[in-house]
């Protein structure tokens, strides 16, 4: 990561990834700014934003924030340039998009307080949209969990791993910088932090702060999540070693690939058929033979995919279910 600032205790630094997100960037800055944990410092990371960020950002702000333009490194790589400056003990990452709830970070700093020896902690989020409509996604409940790994590939965890957590500094250097090869940075995080043992902590009493779903989002991208999650579970592979949690990685990534192959997320044919051998190869104790000539028959047989979303297909598909479940 580079050379570090050197740490003030108490100071808790906000790392804002900044990528044409103007005018909602000016509320998540404000967010970080008025929070009721003070003292604060906010560092805003612009990916080379060609909207109003670069103008609006130093004038409405100026010497209350550190403003650092940079060429695009994605997310990851506003991360790592933000950290490289903090100073903070703690620190925050945030989407130039999302928005802190007003006592986020002292109700967390007093988890810490709590108990010293924790490394990061978690909280609930809430999703809000830009676009009228029902909602499209959301993240379920957190709860304190006793081993965040084998929670993180047995279920839906719905920890959000920028907006949600407040790490302590030496988690961060603990782990290391955030992979910047990876569209799906968060989880890839958050399953080396656990796989790191940091020590995780749990913040109850309401949502830590509010994450925007908006068009065009990385998020919104169905192909290219699938794609990331496969990259980030198939890098799990190579460095968790130890069972369970190894065939829990392995069974979470056959998964992940059969579910790409039958789902029809822009793969062609072939491609699908390769992408269900390697689920097999994966794991066969979660793809079995049975599972993967079902899913073969989906995919190769012409509108095979059609069966798994038309409603006049519906007993077919409960067949199908039981027979690959």
């Amino acid at each position: 990561m580079g050379e570090m600032e050197q740490m003030i205790p108490g100071l808790v630094s906000v790392v804002i990834c900044a990528w044409n997100n103007w005018p909602d960037l000016e509320m998540t800055i404000e967010s970080a700014l008025h929070q009721s944990y003070q003292p604060v410092e906010v560092i805003v990371v612009d990916n080379s934003s060609d909207d109003a960020t670069p103008e609006e950002v130093p004038r409405r702000f100026g010497h209350r924030l550190r403003y650092i333009r940079q060429p695009n490194r994605d997310t990851a790589g506003a991360y790592n340039s933000g950290f490289e400056v903090a100073r903070g003990e703690f620190v925050q990452f945030l989407d130039g998009d999302d928005v802190l709830a007003p006592n986020k970070i002292e109700k967390q700093v007093e988890v810490f307080r709590s108990d010293p020896a924790l490394d990061i902690v978690y909280g609930d989020i809430r999703v809000f949209h830009t676009s009228a409509g029902m909602p499209t996604r959301g993240f379920p409940g957190t709860q304190q969990e006793i081993d965040i790994l084998m929670a993180s590939l047995s279920s839906n965890l719905g920890i959000c791993t920028d907006l949600g957590m407040l790490f302590r500094r030496k988690a961060l250097e603990k782990v290391g910088p955030w992979d910047e090869s990876l569209f799906v940075e968060d989880l890839d995080y958050l399953l080396r932090a656990a796989w790191a043992e940091c020590r995780f902590g749990y913040c109850p009493g309401g949502p830590m702060g509010f994450a925007r779903v908006r068009p065009g989002s990385k998020t919104q991208t169905s192909k290219a999540m699938a794609l990331g999650n496969e990259a980030v579970l198939s890098k799990a592979l190579g460095y968790v070693t130890r069972d369970p949690y190894r065939r829990l990685v392995a069974a979470k990534l056959a998964r992940a690939r059969f579910e790409m192959a039958i789902s029809g997320v822009d793969l062609t044919k072939r491609e699908a058929i390769a992408k269900l051998a390697l689920a097999r190869a994966t794991s066969n104790e979660t793809i079995s033979a049975l599972k993967h000539a079902a899913a073969w028959v989906i995919v190769i047989v012409p509108g095979g995919r059609y069966l798994l979303h038309s409603r006049y297909f519906r007993p077919i598909r409960r067949l199908l279910a039981r027979l690959i479940q």
